[in-house]
């Protein structure tokens, strides 16, 4: 798919960076897992996930009954 934005000057950004943001975007809504949100940004996977750490954006994402459940397991070891 090709997507054709107009974007004013004066919000000074490139195609690359508006790409990039796009996917992380789309990654953190949970449109995209981490693999193609990456190749969506032109990155490799580590780069992009650096980037998501870079950014604040939760690369891994558990929910109260997932951490007590892992903590559970742990313990029976």
């Amino acid at each position: 798919m090709q997507i054709t934005m107009t974007i004013p000057d004066s919000i000074h950004v490139s195609q690359a960076d508006a790409q990039i943001m796009l996917a992380v975007k789309l990654f953190e809504t949970k449109r995209l897992p981490l693999g193609k949100a990456a190749a969506v940004a032109g990155l490799s996977y580590r780069v992009f996930h650096e980037l998501l750490v870079k950014y604040g954006v939760p690369v891994v994402t558990m929910t109260e009954d997932d951490v007590r459940m892992e903590a559970d397991n742990a313990l029976k070891f």
